[in-house]
């Protein structure tokens, strides 16, 4: 048997993520852009412990724009 057959979906899906195996205009790739920009603009600088950033971030400005 391969050794493919023996590793896990989320293993595999793990291991394409952190070596980035997707080529250009895949649904794949689309998806890791979006989940990079996700993180870049909606956690909070504190989660970070940025010295340089200030505010409450995305999430905090959109929940009191809700209030």
């Amino acid at each position: 048997m391969i050794l493919k057959d023996f590793v896990s979906l989320p293993t595999r899906g793990i291991w394409h993520a952190l070596f980035w195996t997707f080529d250009r205009g895949t649904w794949q790739y689309d998806l890791m852009v979006i989940a990079i920009l996700a993180f870049v603009w909606l956690t909070p600088p504190q989660w970070l412990n940025d010295p340089t950033a200030s505010g409450p971030g995305l999430i905090g400005i959109l929940l009191e724009s809700l209030r």
